[in-house]
């Protein structure tokens, strides 16, 4: 059992963490990401995920009429709900597990 988690903890140190990149500019945080970001630092706080998540906000992700705007990784998402972003959060997550962590 003690060997399964020195396995466990080296995979995760050997992680690189996932970057989520929030919109703060005035029409993403009205649009919803005030919401996004509180609900990202619960569930980041609720699973243990600060090694693995790093939050960042942006003034300007440079599509202010799709927004509200969140890039996860290398792809931005616009328009979408805070709850989509948790799942889509996790699936990142998922897919970095799956690939080793890179």
């Amino acid at each position: 059992m003690d060997i399964m988690l020195v396995e466990m903890s080296k995979r995760e140190v050997n992680m690189e963490k996932i970057t989520v990149e929030l919109c703060m500019g005035s029409s993403c945080f009205a649009r919803g990401n005030a919401g996004t970001l509180a609900l990202l630092e619960t569930y980041i706080a609720d699973k243990g995920l600060g090694e693995r998540v790093e939050l960042v906000g942006h003034l300007c992700l440079g599509a202010c009429s799709e927004g509200p705007n969140v890039k996860i990784g290398e792809v931005t998402h616009s328009g979408i709900s805070s709850e989509c972003v948790v799942d889509l959060l996790s699936e990142a997550l998922a897919l970095q597990e799956e690939s080793g962590g890179n």
